[in-house]
């Protein structure tokens, strides 16, 4: 059921500003995502505890289609990649567009990031939803202005 409300919020009436509440309720769900993992004192410190963190809560809140199946994590730098994909996957939302689907998981994503710890973003280098074979996202630090990394 959250996995379809989350969708709904990627369709191109309510992404493309109608619906003018919608940055706040990814960051209403960033904020729940950083909620169950203090609640199950799950690690946040680098971006190994970011993938396995973000892979676990995501489970809890939308159930085991988010089960991440290939994770690389380093303290620098975390590699997710998945073969399927919850929020696209064929047939399961005929009226949710390829990129509907990945704007949603854009927002998501950035804003579980965002609010499991600022010091890091994520970046989606490939998708299914945009004719990948499968998605692919990489935690890393923020950039410091000038161009470093902390």
């Amino acid at each position: 059921m959250l996995t379809r409300f989350v969708l709904e919020l990627g369709r191109k009436d309510i992404a493309e500003g109608g619906y003018p509440g919608r940055e706040r309720l990814f960051s209403l769900l960033g904020d729940e995502v950083r909620r169950v993992a203090e609640e199950y004192s799950l690690a946040r410190e680098n971006a190994a505890n970011l993938v396995e963190t973000l892979g676990a809560v995501s489970v809890i809140l939308f159930g085991r289609a988010f089960e991440t199946q290939y994770i690389e994590g380093f303290p620098k730098e975390g590699i997710i990649r998945l073969a399927e994909c919850a929020m696209f996957r064929e047939g399961a939302s005929p009226d949710i567009s390829p990129g509907e689907a990945h704007s949603v998981c854009m927002a998501y994503v950035r804003s579980a990031i965002s609010s499991l710890n600022p010091r890091y973003s994520i970046e989606i280098t490939m998708a299914r939803c945009r004719g990948d074979p499968f998605c692919e996202m990489i935690i890393s630090p923020e950039k410091e202005p000038g161009g470093s990394p902390e």
